[in-house]
């Protein structure tokens, strides 16, 4: 029987807060970093991932980072063959394995095993990469409706890759995950979600989008364009847009807006995540109705009924040492199954 390892993960949208809190917890609980964010994986790719720096992970090991090429197609299953690797390494020396990033699905798979998806074909994934953006998504609205909605327009490595699902299989990538019940488990982990006011949030990330601009993204983008030419990577959130200003798609100033404008409609996506999946998966979560908490106005939902009110959350509002003591007593007891714990950033 595979040995289940007890975990501690850091969630959330992207410019929650996330990596700024796992280095402070790494270093107070004597974790390592596994990286869950399917952008990082890759070398090169570090500006338009919002990648730390060496000198700002604080001498924390990170581990499933700088892994692949970026010429290099990397599916889920070979990011959860590294990412439990490097699992069992750290939990096995005595520490603990902090899974940080905003790849909800990559999280999943971590827990709870890959559903049984056949490998692609060269011939069809050439066919498909071949397809323009708008080809691409509008093919995928009329196979899979469902995982159309759940995708970003413009990630088109996961938008390409749900393509090939349905042509190799001839099944909606959606009925296919739906039949894997995720009830396997491969992992636990205690999940510290970090909530903030929509407001907030979308200030953070406008500020994120700038400084991408200010640091050299599209310098960056050009230079790993002429190294390893269109890679499928290149088409994820803030190259895609920096690939239409360098082929005078968009002017320069409108670059960081538009990057920014595309992360806040993500970071919809990636909490409506947060707030579905523990009830689907049938995780335990807090905080209750026992426990004290406020609430956080997140991010309006995608059905047109919820778009008149936003989606909110009850979290433990919780200082940075209240927080690192909570975890501390919680993960030196038995983890059974994944308990998650919504926080106030």
């Amino acid at each position: 029987m595979t040995e289940v390892y007890k975990t501690l993960a850091i969630c959330g949208p992207t410019a929650v807060g996330k990596s700024e809190l796992s280095i402070s917890i790494c270093q107070e609980l004597g974790g390592e970093v596994v990286n869950v964010d399917s952008v990082q994986v890759y070398r090169e790719l570090d500006i338009g991932s919002a990648k730390l720096s060496p000198s700002e992970r604080g001498g924390v090991v990170h581990h499933a980072l700088d892994v692949f090429t970026p010429n290099q197609v990397v599916n889920v299953a070979e990011f959860r063959r590294v990412a439990q690797d490097a699992i069992s390494d750290i939990a096995k020396r005595g520490k603990i394995p902090v899974l940080v990033g905003g790849s909800g699905m990559y999280f999943t798979v971590l827990l709870h095993g890959l559903a049984d998806v056949p490998p692609t074909p060269s011939q069809v994934r050439a066919e498909v990469a071949r397809l323009s953006p708008e080809e691409m998504y509008e093919e995928l609205q009329q196979i899979d409706p469902a995982t159309a909605e759940r995708l970003n327009p413009r990630d088109l490595q996961r938008v390409s890759r749900a393509i090939e699902i349905a042509r190799v299989t001839g099944k909606r990538p959606s009925e296919i995950f739906a039949a894997h019940t995720f009830r396997a488990k491969e992992n636990v982990s205690l999940v510290v979600v970090l909530c903030r006011p929509r407001d907030e949030l979308y200030q953070r990330i406008n500020l994120r989008a700038q400084q991408m601009v200010d640091q050299g993204l599209l310098e960056e983008t050009r230079r790993l364009r002429e190294k390893y030419g269109q890679v499928p990577v290149l088409r994820t959130l803030g190259y895609c847009e920096a690939l239409d200003v360098l082929d005078g798609k968009l002017s320069r100033e409108a670059l960081a807006e538009e990057i920014a404008l595309h992360t806040r409609r993500f970071a919809k996506r990636q909490m409506t995540y947060w707030r579905n999946e523990p009830t689907k998966r049938g995780w335990c979560v807090r905080p209750d109705a026992q426990d004290p908490w406020i609430e956080v106005a997140g991010f309006d939902s995608f059905s047109p009924r919820a778009q008149r009110s936003m989606i909110a959350v009850r979290a433990f509002r919780l200082s940075r040492d209240e927080l690192l003591r909570a975890v501390r007593e919680r993960m030196a007891q038995p983890l059974d199954q994944t308990e998650v714990w919504y926080v106030a950033a």
